[in-house]
């Protein structure tokens, strides 16, 4: 990754104010960009599920109006001379009345000005029956794809064993019928490393070296790194490809259609990881360090990471995972013709990778350097987020025998 200046910190302020999209540069205003900014509004449980959903929706809607790719759902048949912005939006706009009833008024208004700027009324109106079409047989393909139930309880602390820093969160998610894997556990790493190893000697020190809250040996471009990914979604990065010269709206559909399913399936892999392996966050294993029988480790009671560890097992790491599932799929979807991906805020510079790769590594040593992975969990999240962004890219969407 290219170095930026150090003003991070200022930036990151200005950047808090805005929604996480709005740091991704060169964005293309159409009806994918626009009703992806409708959804990150939705405030609902179902948010990674709600995300795919739209977008798949968007795609299965353009994708019957202009047919180049396998559906996802069903073959639709749309009249000639639809409108793809119309059915896109109307697909849209279908989920999210669903799943966030409650805010049915915002979409409703924000479909009427997408639908006044199809000027055709036949191509309108054809337009919204396909979208309406698209959206229900989206709906109905995720309809038991929720999971019920309510998280654990805390579990008796034995060395190794995750001990709750706030209340569980996420555990049902880890049941959730995935968009693209065959079951929860297709992607499951091997299990952690033992607390006798060398490498778990190895990657606990480095995690209580350079994630401490006040590290010492932790240089400023690392605390940006920390910092910055510490309260992002990797997925903000996606807009950018959008409208790209030589591509159509077709393609960018299925593109974010591909994203968004593999993200979504890359948090039913994190938390299905997590939860069976149960697995201890560096704050609990340095404070305890005396009970996991490594004479190359030594406990620190007083030990805090840099910033507030998240509130549920620690392996595999799930940042890693994500970016790892959304950049095999920009991988996958531009090779090397991939423009780079740049984040940026008032003409401000935070971060910029020049390939995928770049992206997926500096997000995934982020999380050790903010002190709530290791290194064996970093690796293990990430090479399982690549699988996932892969098996999407080549498993769906496919294009039509002609």
């Amino acid at each position: 990754m290219r170095n930026v200046n150090h003003s991070w910190v200022l930036c990151a302020a200005i950047a808090a104010a805005f929604p996480a999209t709005s740091v991704s540069a060169g964005v293309v205003n159409n009806v994918l960009t626009q009703w992806r900014g409708h959804a990150d509004k939705c405030e609902d449980p179902r948010q990674l599920d709600m995300e795919a959903m739209v977008n798949v929706a968007m795609f299965e809607a353009i994708n019957a109006v202009t047919p180049k790719y396998t559906p996802y759902t069903k073959v639709i048949k749309a009249p000639e001379g639809s409108s793809a912005q119309a059915a896109a939006a109307r697909a849209a706009h279908d989920v999210l009345v669903l799943v966030c009833a409650d805010q049915k008024g915002m979409f409703e208004a924000a479909l009427k000005t997408s639908l006044e700027a199809v000027t055709d009324k036949a191509a309108r109106a054809n337009g919204e029956k396909v979208g309406m079409e698209a959206a229900a047989a989206v709906i109905a393909a995720r309809a038991d794809s929720n999971a019920e139930g309510k998280d654990p309880v805390n579990r008796p602390q034995t060395p190794g064993a995750y001990v709750q820093t706030t209340p569980y969160i996420g555990m049902v998610v880890a049941k959730q019928t995935p968009w693209i894997m065959t079951s929860p556990d297709e992607m499951r790493p091997a299990p952690p490393v033992a607390l006798d190893s060398e490498i778990w000697a190895r990657d606990f020190n480095e995690v209580r070296t350079l994630g401490a809250k006040n590290a010492k040996d932790r240089t400023a471009e690392q605390t940006d790194i920390g910092e910055f990914w510490a309260g992002r979604s990797v997925r903000i990065v996606l807009n950018q490809f959008i409208g790209r010269p030589g591509r159509s709206l077709v393609d960018d559909a299925r593109f974010l259609a591909l994203a968004e399913m593999a993200w979504a399936d890359s948090y039913v892999s994190m938390m299905d990881g997590k939860y069976h392996y149960n697995f201890w966050r560096p704050v609990t294993a340095i404070r305890n360090a005396e009970t996991d029988g490594n004479d190359a480790t030594a406990p620190d009671t007083q030990w805090e990471a840099m910033v507030t560890t998240p509130w549920h097992p620690e392996y595999p790491c799930g940042h890693c995972l994500s970016a790892g599932a959304v950049g095999a799929v920009i991988e996958q979807e531009f090779g090397s013709s991939s423009p780079p991906i740049v984040l940026e805020m008032e003409d401000a510079l935070l971060r910029r990778y020049d390939t995928p790769q770049e992206y997926i590594d500096d997000v995934s040593e982020s999380r050790i350097l903010a002190g709530v992975h290791y290194r064996f969990s970093m690796e293990a999240g990430r090479k399982a987020g690549i699988e996932i962004g892969n098996v999407a890219a080549k498993r769906y969407f496919t294009p039509l025998k002609r």
